[in-house]
């Protein structure tokens, strides 16, 4: 059974993983004015740390750091929904991704993914527009996650091969209830927002 990792260190690797989603997405940043998104790199950060730390380091970092980027570049009615998106891309590729055979990591990848092109595809057509968000997803995201996914997986594949022990650090228990469980969750309180904004008029 794997030793579960020091509590200060859990810690200190949580803030790591947080300010390098943060830091690679603030940098990597390309506007799409039709949603007032932009394309980025933070992705390969976010699939990372849940392929590496497991489900709830990916699902904070993913999350807290993606939602910081939005504040810091401009975009803070965006940070909520993101907050979410991330959060359930970095949890879902660590639940399923971590610790495990490299197939097992591309499924985690995958789920990622798809919670992350999903997620914002449904929260921006009521907010921009089919139009907008289905431009977004064909263009930007779907190439955002395609390479997020194939740099997290190849830095996964070169740390494991350089620091096996490094997987002490991602729990080994996985729970179907607890995805099933996240992805819940998410979405309602995605649509608790985007129902707010839409009542409010709030364009972020």
């Amino acid at each position: 059974m794997a030793t579960k990792a020091p509590r200060t260190l859990d810690i200190a690797l949580t803030a790591v993983m947080t300010a390098s989603t943060a830091a690679v997405t603030m940098v990597t940043s390309i506007p799409f004015p039709p949603t007032k998104g932009y394309f980025n790199l933070g992705d390969a950060v976010v699939m990372l740390s849940g392929l590496l730390f497991g489900a709830r380091l990916g699902g904070i970092a993913g999350g807290i750091g993606s939602a910081l980027s939005d504040a810091l570049l401009g975009y803070p009615y965006f940070a909520p929904l993101t907050l979410i998106i991330k959060g359930t891309e970095g949890f879902l590729t660590g639940l399923i991704g971590s610790n495990r055979k490299l197939s097992v990591k591309v499924a985690g990848v995958v789920a990622g993914a798809i919670a992350m092109m999903s997620g914002y595809f449904l929260v921006e057509t009521p907010i921009y527009g089919f139009g907008a968000a289905f431009a977004e997803l064909i263009t930007a995201n779907w190439i955002q996650v395609s390479v997020g996914g194939a740099v997290a997986l190849a830095v996964t594949q070169g740390v494991l091969r350089a620091y096996p022990k490094i997987m002490v650090f991602a729990p080994s228990t996985r729970k179907a209830r607890s995805g099933v469980i996240m992805i819940v969750a998410a979405a309602v309180i995605l649509v608790a927002i985007v129902a707010v904004y839409v009542w409010m008029g709030v364009s972020p």
